[in-house]
């Protein structure tokens, strides 16, 4: 007794540890397009020892209410529910079987529709385990339809310039909505919307906009639609109406007495063809040696003065009309003309001119590059022309005297030295520098305590000789940086201004404008 008790207790922990190893394994998404079809997955997992499966019911959820798709039962067999009887089937063939088996209950939906778009339950019923569920997400995709067309049949070049719409895009019925864009060389506007259908799709219709003219005839219109990962493009080619654009050709500018077979044309740019061509002679009317021929006009035998004048030719298509002129003269002889070959050399003899100017302007721009660059050399080779530290913002002792410009530095006071004694070489010798001295002055070497006096000026007076040459005092003040040069009667420098004056023998030294920097 105790034996069966115990055989019971493990059989019934054994079926009750397998009750919980059944499962049903589906797929969360699963997506489709508008008439293609769709498997649904579906597959029982069984526990050890097996359950058994009573019933596969496949039910379609719309708003909460549950809707029976197919069932599939191992004694009555597969049944589909009308709405899908004609396009809902079990995958597996072993379902349909006299012996069903209904581990794997896979669902074909074929023609998607945009209702199909649902969540969808596979439902196992077993014994004694009870049911057993999963669910999947149906979405239906609506690929858009595309379309490209002119939006009027006919488009007219208006001198109003009013924009119009040329060109439309659809990309219709879709969902999601597909995107649109334009490629194209003409430059106008677009215009997008989207509107909504009735069953949830969604078309948009894109618009390009500009103005019709005779320069955007024959262009091209490139409408590229995308939808998801793929891509269409359309192309339309623009027809654009405009009046005629007429010139008149034929006269060369030597029309010339007797000169024969000339002719002038009448052309006319229009869309459509201009239909019509009319001429007419502003001071007279046509003569009667010409002859007109639709667009020409055939100037008959040798020409004479009488045909000249300014003809007319107006063109006319279903647009507009519009008209051009040619003013025709007549000269007694022919103007000279440049053959071919005169033209070839004329313009050989111009290239080899520019050529040689072109190398003489070379050569002397290197020239002036090489002499800059001696004196460049020459100027940082010499000790005494050396420039400062700030070489680009000085010049020369010459250039200071002369230009009058303020510089930032003082010229090199080695330049004076030398000044000095290129002019008094005989009296100082070269490796003898004069020491510094004051600036010249011709006033008094002492200090005024008061104003001066008219005794003063009349001192200073005597300083003067009869010949314009200054004396120093008698007894100058003595000074450390007082130079005295040897006794010698000839005058040691003479100042460009006093020609005459003449340092006079045993008189004190004084110090010279350009010394003051030494």
């Amino acid at each position: 007794m105790e034996n069966s008790v115990l055989w019971i207790f493990l059989t019934a922990t054994c079926v009750i540890k397998g009750l919980g190893g059944q499962s049903v394994q589906m797929e969360a998404v699963q997506s489709g397009y508008v008439g293609s079809k769709v498997d649904l997955p579906c597959l029982f997992i069984n526990s050890m020892p097996p359950v058994k499966i009573s019933q596969v019911t496949w039910q379609k959820v719309i708003n909460g209410t549950k809707q029976n798709v197919a069932i599939a039962n191992p004694s009555l067999g597969v049944s589909v529910a009308t709405p899908f009887k004609d396009r809902v089937n079990f995958k597996n063939p072993a379902v349909r079987r006299r012996t069903p088996s209904l581990q794997d209950t896979t669902l074909t939906l074929a023609s998607l529709k945009l209702s199909d778009e649902a969540r969808y339950i596979c439902e196992y019923t077993t014994f004694p385990a009870g049911n057993r569920e999963s669910m999947v997400n149906l979405t239906v995709y609506a690929r858009p339809l595309t379309r490209m067309s002119l939006s009027t049949p006919t488009l007219v070049a208006r001198p109003t310039n009013l924009k119009t719409p040329v060109a439309t895009c659809l990309s219709a019925n879709g969902k999601p909505p597909g995107t649109i864009r334009w490629d194209t060389r003409v430059r106008g506007e677009t215009t997008t919307q989207e509107i909504l259908n009735p069953d949830g799709t969604i078309t948009v219709r894109s618009d390009f906009i500009l103005v019709p003219s005779r320069s955007t005839h024959l262009e091209t219109l490139t409408c590229i639609t995308s939808y998801n990962d793929e891509t269409n493009a359309e192309s339309v080619t623009l027809d654009i109406q405009y009046e005629p654009e007429v010139s008149v050709e034929g006269f060369d500018g030597n029309w010339y007495l007797d000169r024969q077979n000339v002719q002038l044309a009448c052309l006319a740019d229009a869309n459509p063809p201009a239909s019509l061509f009319q001429w007419r002679r502003l001071n007279g009317s046509i003569p009667s040696s010409v002859e007109i021929r639709d667009n020409i006009l055939l100037f008959k035998g040798p020409i004479r003065y009488e045909v000249g004048g300014i003809y007319v030719c107006d063109a006319t298509n279903s647009i507009g009309t519009s008209s051009a002129f040619v003013e025709v003269s007549i000269t007694e002889e022919p103007l000279p003309q440049l053959e071919t070959g005169d033209v070839i050399s004329v313009l050989g003899v111009i290239l080899a001119a520019g050529l040689i100017l072109g190398v003489a302007y070379t050569l002397l721009l290197l020239n002036r590059r090489k002499q800059r660059k001696t004196d460049a050399d020459v100027t940082g080779s010499s000790p005494s022309l050396k420039m400062g530290p700030h070489s680009a913002r000085t010049k020369f002792a010459d250039d200071f005297q002369r230009s009058g410009r303020i510089f930032e530095e003082l010229p090199n006071t080695a330049d004076y030295v030398s000044y000095r004694l290129a002019c008094n070489k005989e009296d100082y010798p070269e490796p003898y520098s004069p020491p510094i001295n004051p600036p010249l002055s011709f006033l008094p070497q002492h200090h005024y305590s008061s104003s001066p006096s008219k005794n003063s000026f009349s001192h200073l007076s005597h300083q003067f000789t009869s010949n314009n040459t200054f004396s120093a005092p008698s007894h100058p003040p003595p000074s450390k940086n007082t130079f005295s040069p040897p006794s010698n009667p000839c005058p040691v420098f003479r100042y460009p201004s006093l020609p005459s004056l003449c340092h006079p023998t045993g008189a004190a030294s004084y110090t010279f404008p350009k010394e003051q920097y030494v």
